[in-house]
């Protein structure tokens, strides 16, 4: 009997200084405020940021048709880029739409983006730019176009400079829209 307590208790102890080592290493996994998103701080430099002068963007990368994915998440973003707007932030965020399929028509991307909302902002890259922007996000790529499966990743930029910083990504879908509005509205 001493033997089966002790045997519980050790692995009690394992178990419970697993989940304090857990919590201290992954501090965002223990408060739900922070749940769906993960901070990733380093220097952007994509094409489409050339001509950008928002202090702030979000970026969602997907594909032009996307309906099961790529809907919902639109629909999200244009609900927190209306929510900022109705709170009269001192920084409205640029949302852009970057179509993974490289080949398409920019004009087909920029129709798509625009469907979500009028001031959302779209870019066709080249497949040079797009594996570029693949490979310093550790983005998700395939080739199948629509019906591929990807992760509704949104990407919050902050300027720098003359660049751009990547601060949050936001990994739930559907987005935790008050964390997203409280960092935009933190600038």
């Amino acid at each position: 009997m001493k033997q089966r307590i002790k045997t519980f208790f050790g692995i009690f102890l394992i178990i419970a200084a697993f989940g304090i080592i857990l919590s201290l290493a992954f501090p965002i996994l223990s408060d739900p405020k922070q749940a769906g998103r993960s901070e990733d701080r380093r220097g952007v430099d994509f094409p489409f940021l050339k001509g950008e002068t928002a202090d702030v963007v979000l970026v969602y990368f997907g594909y032009v048709g996307c309906t099961r994915v790529c809907t919902p998440a639109l629909n999200d973003l244009a609900e927190i880029y209306h929510e900022a707007q109705r709170r009269e932030f001192e920084h409205i965020p640029a949302v852009w739409f970057i179509n993974m399929t490289p080949q398409m028509d920019p004009l087909s991307v920029r129709s798509w983006a625009e469907h979500f909302d009028k001031g959302f902002k779209s870019y066709a890259p080249n497949e040079a730019e797009l594996q570029k922007m693949v490979h310093t996000l550790n983005l998700v790529y395939t080739r199948l176009g629509v019906e591929a499966e990807h992760m509704p990743y949104a990407y919050l930029l902050q300027k720098k400079g003359k660049g751009y910083e990547l601060l949050y990504i936001y990994t739930s879908s559907p987005y935790n829209r008050d964390l997203i509005l409280n960092d935009i509205g933190a600038f």
